[in-house]
Formats: structure tokens, sequence, C-alpha cells
């Protein structure tokens, strides 16, 4: 068992299953040592798509699991593309966040993946990160979320 395997037990993590993209794009695309991961939105392992819009119909603790969620479903897609225990280091990650106009602390839901991804993945798991606001994103979607990955070999 792998430092990261242990560490998913330990956190009573699983990783959900997902399936193929609906539209004309890769889950993920990689090119020698890098990997691009495609935006995951706020679905749960259950299909469950967690909607709302932060400041307005949804609280800040809501939003901050929705991003956490995001990140569960892009440690999934990493490891089906070369293996958890590949990643190097995970190099930025771009997370918006559907906002109400004045609704201005992104930074603070989108903690909720970068944590998590440091809790998982260690030091390999600090990025660089950039949180937007949106006022829709896919299906109405909470959070969204894409992600750089260098990986080993």
């Amino acid at each position: 068992m792998t430092d990261i395997q242990e560490r998913l037990a330990a956190l009573a993590i699983e990783l959900p299953v997902l399936g193929a993209p609906r539209y004309a794009y890769e889950a993920s695309v990689r090119w020698e040592n890098m990997l691009w991961v495609s935006g995951q939105i706020s679905r749960t392992a259950s299909g469950e798509i967690l909607r709302g819009c932060v400041g307005d119909t949804v609280a800040v603790a809501e939003g901050i699991s929705a991003a956490e969620t995001c990140a569960l479903n892009l440690l999934a897609r990493i490891n089906e593309a070369v293996g958890l225990e590949n990643v190097a280091q995970v190099l930025k990650l771009n997370i918006w966040v559907a906002s109400s106009p004045d609704f201005v602390d992104q930074p603070t839901v989108a903690d909720g993946a970068s944590r998590l991804l440091h809790t998982v993945l260690g030091d390999a798991g600090r990025h660089a990160r950039t949180a937007l606001p949106s006022h829709v994103l896919p299906q109405g979607a909470l959070v969204e979320l894409d992600a750089t990955i260098a990986v080993r070999g």
C-alpha cells in the first residue's frame, strides 16, 4: 500500500468512479511528463450535482464542501490517468465558484479543494491557484476546477 493509499484509507476517503465525458473532449490529456485534467464539477459519487450560488442560496461552508467534492473528482481522474503515486507536483488549479455579484471570498471556498489535495498528496499537492467568480457553471454546478499536473515517468 502506498503512502497516498494509506492517507486515503486513514481519512476514510474512497475515490469516486467517474464516467467518460458527455461532450467532445478528453477527461485528461498527457503529454510527456505533464497531465492536464479537464474541468471537474461538484458532482458527488452518487451523481448528485451540488448546485447553488455562494452569497445567495448557498453558505460558504457548502461551497467549501463542493470544492472538496471537485478535488475528489480530480484525484479520481488523475488516478485513472497515471495513478496518484505518479504525481510529482500539482502545478496549477483554476477554480470557479458560482457566486452572487457581491460575494468576494472565492479563495475561502477554493481552499476546500486546495487543503484536500495537500492532505492526500502531501507536498506534491501544493500548487499555484486562481479562484474566480462565475454567475453560472455547467449543469448549474456550485464549483468547477481544472488542473495542470507534473507526473513521474
